[in-house]
């Protein structure tokens, strides 16, 4: 098995390898990167509570630009001070990727912070969706084979619920929503 994995790396570098040069040599403008086995990524969105639910809604929006930040403690401190922190931007989408360089793994409790919003009007942090935390250990028998993890979206509330917000807490058999 080792003997495969070797081979299989040896071919993806010279693939990469022979690509740069291809790019090199017609004058593209390739990057190529070296991921190191213990380097990790954090993929998560953040979205607009466009109805004060608590949840993701039919009317949720996603919210480009807002700012995230990577929080990794030391899983015995006692004072729970961040010993690293790496931050983020959405995109489009309202999608991100954090890259957090030397994982220390099973050492760290790491969790992916709300920072700010530029939604005037939905830049309430939502408690319960203000963080989600994170695993980067690197067990492949507990199922986490890669280096990307995936945290749970998190939230900003809209300062005044959307008109048709009734309506669609309705559909989902949840009355009217909160009473404002």
């Amino acid at each position: 098995m080792m003997g495969r994995r070797r081979c299989i790396r040896e071919v993806l570098f010279a693939a990469v390898v022979v690509t740069a040069a291809a790019a090199a040599a017609s004058g593209g403008g390739l990057v190529v990167a070296a991921v190191r086995d213990d380097d990790f990524f954090v993929d998560g969105s953040v979205y607009c509570d466009t109805c004060r639910a608590g949840f993701e809604t039919n009317a949720t929006t996603p919210i480009a630009g807002a700012k995230v930040r990577l929080e990794c403690r030391h899983y015995m401190s006692a004072s729970g001070a961040v010993e690293r922190s790496a931050e983020g931007t959405t995109d489009a989408a309202g999608r991100y990727r954090i890259e957090l360089v030397d994982n220390r793994g099973a050492e760290e409790v790491c969790s992916v912070v709300l920072v700010s919003s530029p939604v005037p009007g939905c830049a309430e942090k939502e408690v319960g969706r203000d963080r989600a935390q994170v695993e980067l250990l690197t067990d492949a028998g507990a199922g986490l084979a890669t280096t990307v993890r995936r945290a749970n979206p998190l939230g900003f509330l809209k300062n005044q619920p959307l008109p048709n917000c009734g309506q669609i807490l309705s559909s989902y058999g949840l009355g009217s929503g909160p009473s404002y």
